[in-house]
């Protein structure tokens, strides 16, 4: 895989915490990770170099993670499915192809710690890339069976449907909460659900198992998404009392905590993130956000579905009675932020066993 090529970041957590809810997951993680470079191949060593340029960087794997422990809630500790792999290897792979269009509209320059493909290669290049990607992740779906195609296609077209409800909403003040929920819905939450849609049917799951096991991964979406704006709005890492900053302020998004903020201290807010805001108005929203406790409504809003998605879990009748119990701890390793924002822990019982309070720290 070359020098750049590494393990997922899951992989990266203690090899003994992932290994005690589900044994299997680390080494089909990697045999996911394996897939998707191998996918990308064309026989032109410039464009695979450049379609590897982020999948040989991975981040944290959370989609085909829900794709592979939603196989393993089903099936227990049977050996994972050469179908379950295309699985998650086909959600990661769509996931990439979403990470090269929203850098392309949001002309980001950095990912993963190194250049955009629009960076480095030029917007044309990263557009023809992601559509190989999508191209490519829609193809690994359809050779599962005709539900799955269908299934994939449909996310496909729902993903597209909440970035351009986003596009639409650029420096909208007027932007509503129901607008919001609807494009993350589309944006993030129907790709998680597809990941363990998939991960259930390759398994072998039942109808009522497959309903469960994408309905408690979508409700994760929707807040993952939520935390994952948050985020936007707390300081960098690095020394204490570094100026807040937000990509999405300064880019006109207004997501959840500024949309509270807006009805609550609109006055004040206003003046603030209007176009062409400089660093200094910014941090000052940000301060306003919080002092205002349109964060703390945000994070409130998040933290319920994340007992909606847990409560969806409790009633998998699958191999595991203590699937949300497994799901949360091992959710927890790959989303080190549910320790900074989940306050105080939803389901105590759900996470005996565990010890990873400390705060730290998307798409």
């Amino acid at each position: 895989m070359g020098a750049e090529s590494g393990p997922p970041r899951a992989q990266d957590a203690t090899s003994a915490e992932l290994a005690e809810d589900f044994p299997a997951l680390r080494g089909d993680l990697a045999r996911v990770h394996d897939r998707v470079l191998t996918s990308l191949t064309t026989g032109d060593r410039r464009i695979d170099e450049a379609l590897r340029h982020l999948a040989a960087r991975p981040g944290r794997y959370l989609r085909p993670s829900l794709t592979l422990t939603s196989a393993y809630l089903v099936a227990g500790d049977t050996p994972t499915s050469e179908r379950t792999v295309t699985a998650a290897t086909a959600v990661e792979t769509l996931h990439l192809a979403t990470l090269h269009h929203d850098d392309l509209c949001d002309q980001a320059a950095e990912r993963r710690g190194r250049a955009t493909a629009n960076a480095r290669y030029g917007d044309d290049v990263a557009l023809v890339l992601g559509d190989y990607l999508l191209t490519t992740a829609l193809g690994q779906a359809a050779s599962l069976g005709t539900e799955e195609s269908r299934a994939a296609v449909r996310c496909a077209q729902r993903i597209c449907v909440g970035q351009l409800m986003e596009l639409h909403d650029i420096g909208r003040p007027e932007r509503s909460v129901e607008s919001y929920m609807a494009s993350i819905s589309g944006k993030t939450a129907e790709l998680l659900s597809l990941s363990a849609l998939l991960g259930g049917l390759t398994a072998g799951a039942s109808s009522r198992q497959t309903k469960v096991l994408a309905s408690y991964a979508y409700e994760l979406g929707v807040a993952f998404q939520i935390w994952n704006d948050v985020r936007d709005l707390r300081p960098p890492a690095g020394p204490a009392g570094a100026t807040p900053h937000s990509a999405d302020l300064s880019h006109g998004v207004y997501t959840l905590p500024v949309i509270h903020g807006l009805r609550r201290a609109g006055t004040r807010l206003r003046p603030l993130i209007g176009p062409g805001a400089g660093p200094e108005a910014v941090a000052e929203a940000i301060r306003v956000l919080e002092n205002s406790g349109s964060v703390a409504t945000a994070v409130a809003t998040a933290n319920q579905h994340l007992r909606q998605s847990l409560d969806e879990l409790g009633s998998l009748d699958g191999a595991f009675r203590d699937a949300p119990q497994r799901i949360l701890r091992t959710m927890r390793l790959l989303l080190p932020e549910m320790d900074a924002l989940v306050s105080p822990r939803p389901h105590q019982s759900d996470v005996r066993g565990t010890d990873r309070s400390s705060p730290e720290d998307g798409r």
